[in-house]
Parts: C-alpha cells; structure tokens; sequence
C-alpha cells in the first residue's frame, strides 16, 4: 500500500521584520554617559549585566549571536546598547522570540521561548533608565554554543551520497534520495535532527522508512542522483521520520515513546527545492538519536487536510476548512500548522463523539517563514470518533507576500506558489506497551488504510461529478 504524504511548504524570511523593528535601540541607550567632570552616576534599577544578559542568553542568543539567523549580534553590552530600542519594541508587541501560536488558547505547549510580563517589565524600565551597563562583575560567565548537532552528537548520521545541483531557475523540484542505514538491528528513534546543506533552495523535506527496496529500485532508473517524486516517496513505504521546514528545531520525545526504525532499511530523504535565481548546490544530512529506555508506544503522524479548494484573485479573505476522523483510541503528543504564502490566521480543535469541543492550537498572524511543531506539556486524548477539524484563512489579494503579482486563481499543489491547508497530528496508540510479549504497533497500518479509503472514495466522487456534468449536457 502507497502512503501519500505531503509535508509543509514556507519559505526563509524569519527575521525581517523584526530587524527592522529592533534598530531603533542607540539612541536611548547612549543616555547613560555622565555629564563632563562630574562623578559617574551608579545606577539603581536594571542593569545590563545583572538583569539584561540573563534574558538576552536566555531567550535571544540562541539566534542572535554570531553566524546564526538573526540579523544582528546580542552577545555584548555595546551590541545590545545599538538595538536597546528595537529590541523593547518586538518584545512589547510579542513578535520576538518568534512564536506563533496565539497565547492562553488550547493546552500549555511546551518549548514556549516568550518572554514573562516580568521580564519584559525589566526590559522596558532598563530602556526607560538609559539602559545603564552595571558593573562588570556582575555579568553572567557567556553560554557556549557548538555550531556542531544542537542535540549533541547523533547516534547515526545519514547524508546524500552526492551534491545535488538545483538549477537557478524553472519549477520546483522534488527530489527524493535514498540512504541506506546499515543498521543491524532493530532501533527506536526518540529524536532526529536536520541540516539542510544549503538554505537558499531547500524548502522543506521528509524522511520515510524503505524496507523493501522500492526507493532503490526507483533510483535506479532515475538519471542522476536520487529520483524525481511529487507525492511522498513514490513508492511502499514502512513508516516516517518526520520532517524539516523553516523555524523547526529538534525536540526529543517523551520518555517511553519512539519512532520504530527497522534493521537495514534505507531513508529516503524527500527534499523540496526552490530555485534561488543562481544555479545551487546542496547536500542535506539528518542525525538520528536512538532511544535508551524501553518504548512502549511509536509516535505516528495523521494529518487534517483539504485538496480541493478554491482562493479567487483578489479575495483577501478566503475560509478553507478539513477534517480527520479519529479511528481509533490515540493521545495527541503535538501538532504542526501548514500553510503558505497566502495563509493569514490557522485554528485546530477536536470535537468529540459526545459532541463536546476542544481548541489545542490557534496562529492569528501566520508567517511561512515561522513553522513550529508544537508539542502539548500532557497528551490530550482522542477516543475514537472524534474528528479533528482545521478552519483556516488565505489572503489572495494584492499584497508583498504574494507571489503571483497580479494575483490569479489559486489551487492546492505541491508548488510553492500554490497553497496548501493541513493540520498534522502527532499521536501514539492509547493503551499500547510494546515491552509486552506479542504487543504489535499496527497504528501506521490503521492510518494507511483509512487514507486509502478515503481517496478510493474521493476518487468516486470525482467521477460522478464528472458523469453528473456529462449527463447535463
């Protein structure tokens, strides 16, 4: 059975706007000199070096140091002093640490970067004083970063056998390459980190389990490396490893839950590129870190998505709805938003079979640039019957992140320029412990086979609206 999976589409821009915001900094900031021959003054609120760098090394210096994505250095006082201004206007208004979902709504999400009202109270009175330095003793030790894996060293480490060249311009490419593991013996997975070799064209990518050869054999007969598949990996697949798209970070599953990674299978590395203007290359890795506790339950992922809708030219406001129906008893571990450029605003909630309804994620303001798998602190149970729904808006009309200028009549495609409207669900079998003798993970087959379901019954559909078209002529 073919699996046809689809993973998010954004774009890198992230930090834009919010550099733009944050230059205006300086000038408060060089208030604090004394006046000439007189004695310098000590100051009694906030300092930089006893309450700024803190938070700076907290909640910004993870981007915001030198070589990373930021567009500006917060390591030193002098650095930060330029941007004093700036950086109170974007944590005033909640845009800096990026984080997109909508505050207060659906279940606590852990890895919430957002600063506290306390933190951003000390921020302003900081500014408000002159953003006075301190004294120097007090300054925290500064964090050591590695530009090596965030996670620390993979267990196994997965790369395209080659440099791919994308071609600097034409339509999108999806290409999918196949890494053989080499493992011998079974493994499970509690986290898997990706490096895209080159940001300017890698667009998103998807990593799927091949244990019967099939990505192999496409390859094969495919000219140059790896081979050429819209649709997921084009062939039988045994599961996924997940995937990549701007902004995501690697995260570690909770204890006693993995993703099941079979003796000698092969990766097949999906990766959507983007044409940058000039010819590219690329040669992207992923690290797997293997689990070393028992696992009693595999995380899988269902997805809430609609195909068939219609943006107008020009309409700013278009409502786009999907659904997934729960088959059977899981607890939902997390949830990743997706759109594109078009996107405006993306609400998830659950409506269960007693018809009770609850949010678990809301993003007013969506930016492409900013998709986030959002794990849940607790899991929120899903008993069978229930349906997870996804209401989300797109704007069609004239406006910078379009990218069609005249606007035109917008479809669902793989394409970047066109648009997409899914809510993926990470879940994992209620009651399952696969440290039981005889337990069996049969939850990707379950998935597989309501997916197939659904399309055959599509695919009817499709067909007597054609025959009801035909018949009305």
């Amino acid at each position: 059975m073919m699996l046809r999976d689809v993973w998010p589409v954004p774009t890198p821009a992230g930090f834009a706007r919010a550099g733009f915001a944050l230059g205006i900094i300086a000038s408060c900031l060089s208030a604090v000199a004394a006046e000439p021959g007189s004695s310098p003054r000590i100051p009694t609120g906030p300092t930089f070096t006893k309450d700024v760098a803190p938070i700076l090394q907290k909640r910004c210096q993870s981007c915001h140091r030198a070589g990373q994505v930021g567009p500006f250095v917060l390591e030193t006082y002098e650095q930060t002093r330029k941007r004093a201004k700036d950086v109170m206007s974007v944590v005033e208004t909640g845009s800096m640490p990026p984080w997109k979902p909508t505050a207060g709504f659906g279940p606590k999400l852990k890895h919430d970067p957002s600063l506290t009202a306390a933190e951003v109270a000390l921020l302003k009175a900081w500014v408000a004083a002159g953003a006075p330095k301190g004294d120097d003793a007090a300054m925290p030790p500064p964090v050591r970063y590695t530009d090596d894996w965030s996670l620390g060293p993979p267990d196994l480490i997965l790369e395209t056998a080659e440099d791919y060249t994308v071609t600097a311009a034409g339509p999108d490419i999806y290409r999918c390459f196949v890494v053989p593991t080499k493992l011998t013996k079974d493994v499970y997975v509690t986290a898997v980190e990706y490096r895209p070799g080159n940001r300017r064209v890698v667009h998103h990518m998807q990593a799927y389990i091949d244990t019967e050869g099939g990505g192999r054999e496409m390859d094969e007969a495919d000219p140059g490396p790896g081979y050429t598949s819209f649709s997921g990996a084009g062939v039988d697949i045994a599961g996924d490893m997940g995937g990549w798209t701007p902004g995501s970070e690697p995260t570690r599953l909770p204890s006693g839950i993995g993703r099941f990674l079979p003796m000698r299978s092969d990766i097949i590395l999906q990766i959507h590129y983007h044409p940058s203007g000039k010819a590219e290359t690329d040669r992207t890795k992923i690290g797997v870190y293997f689990s070393r506790e028992p696992v009693e339950k595999t995380l899988h992922w269902a997805n809430a998505s609609s195909y068939d809708f219609k943006l107008p030219a020009g309409n700013p406001r278009v409502e786009v709805k999907a659904t997934w129906y729960v088959p059977v008893d899981v607890d939902a571990l997390a949830v990743t938003p997706h759109m594109h450029q078009l996107g405006r605003d993306f609400k998830i909630s659950v409506r269960y079979p007693d018809g009770r309804t609850r949010d678990l994620l809301q993003i007013d303001d969506w930016n492409p640039s900013w998709q986030n798998t959002y794990y849940f602190e607790s899991p929120v149970s899903l008993p069978k019957g229930s349906t997870v729904n996804v209401i989300a808006h797109f704007d069609n009309s004239s406006h910078a992140r379009n990218p069609h200028k005249p606007p035109k009549l917008i479809r669902w495609g793989h394409e970047a320029s066109a648009e997409m409207c899914t809510g993926y669900i990470g879940v994992v079998k209620k009651g399952q412990d696969l440290t039981r003798a005889g337990e069996k993970d049969d939850l990707f087959e379950i998935f597989t086979r309501q997916l197939l379901k659904n399309a055959f019954r599509d695919q009817a559909r499709q067909q007597q609206r054609k025959a009801e078209r035909a018949n009305a002529r």
